[in-house]
């Protein structure tokens, strides 16, 4: 069984060869690594750069937003289309929207221009754009329906936290559903429910490491070879097999990042 992990934050792990290697042991060989900071590109291109099977995006995510200036988030902005060309990129990324933390209207509306400054990014470079969405799938709806981004190339969301009913309407906008750990928490009772409504072609999995353990491995940082504890709860809530469910993600997987 062979799977791709398409969202952990291998630049903050405590021990990474350690966490690679045992992932590996785990069956996953492939994974993605989103970079949420001008501050942190250079290092998740160096991880990428350093070891077979890894994969990349830059981006800003939403709580990173208010630790930029507004000229240090145009500057990076204005120079990620030639980064993104010159490192090998394969996605654009974490970005979004994150209105839980962000109830200032100004925050929120700051947050608002700089993802779709992003979203102009992936439709200039052709990449998929992995989003973080909060709290805010309304808001992220209107705004992605009208970008020309989502006729250009799909999204990702990450570790979906919307409802199944929101699912569909996702799917038609051309945008892929990845579940995380909390898709096993027994007090996220939509998530399953979500999961369950999720087209097999647009069928993502990951762990969101070292955030959002699953249950009931809750203790502590999260872990990359707890991607198979994701697998057990989805093949278990589409009817599945675990390979089954590895061969699916995976393709997606690979399909999604061009690979």
């Amino acid at each position: 069984m062979e799977l791709f992990e398409t969202h952990a934050h291998l630049d903050v792990l405590e021990d990474l060869e350690t966490e690679l290697e045992q992932a590996r042991a785990a069956g996953i060989h492939e994974f993605m690594l989103p970079a949420v900071s001008p501050f942190n590109w250079q290092a998740c291109i160096e991880i990428a750069r350093a070891h077979t099977g890894i994969y990349f995006g830059l981006g800003i995510h939403p709580q990173c937003v208010r630790e930029l200036t507004d000229a240090e988030a145009s500057d990076a902005l204005k120079s990620l289309p030639d980064l993104i060309r010159s490192s090998g990129a394969r996605a654009i990324g974490e970005l979004g929207l994150d209105w839980r933390w962000d109830s200032d209207p100004d925050a929120r509306a700051r947050q608002e221009r700089i993802f779709l400054e992003q979203l102009d990014i992936a439709a200039e470079t052709g990449l998929p754009p992995i989003i973080h969405c909060l709290d805010a799938h309304g808001r992220f709806l209107e705004l992605w329906k009208s970008h020309p981004c989502r006729k250009n190339t799909p999204g990702i969301m990450h570790s979906y936290s919307g409802s199944a009913e929101m699912v569909a309407e996702y799917v038609r906008e051309n945008l892929y559903i990845s579940y995380s750990g909390a898709v096993t928490w027994t007090h996220a009772k939509r998530v399953p429910k979500a999961c369950k409504a999720t087209p097999l072609d647009r069928l993502l999995i990951e762990t969101d490491a070292p955030y959002q353990p699953p249950h009931p491995l809750e203790e502590g940082p999260n872990r990359l070879p707890r991607l198979t504890r994701v697998v057990e709860v989805v093949a278990e809530l589409l009817g599945l097999s675990n390979a089954e469910v590895a061969q699916i993600t995976t393709q997606n997987a690979r399909t999604v990042f061009g690979l």
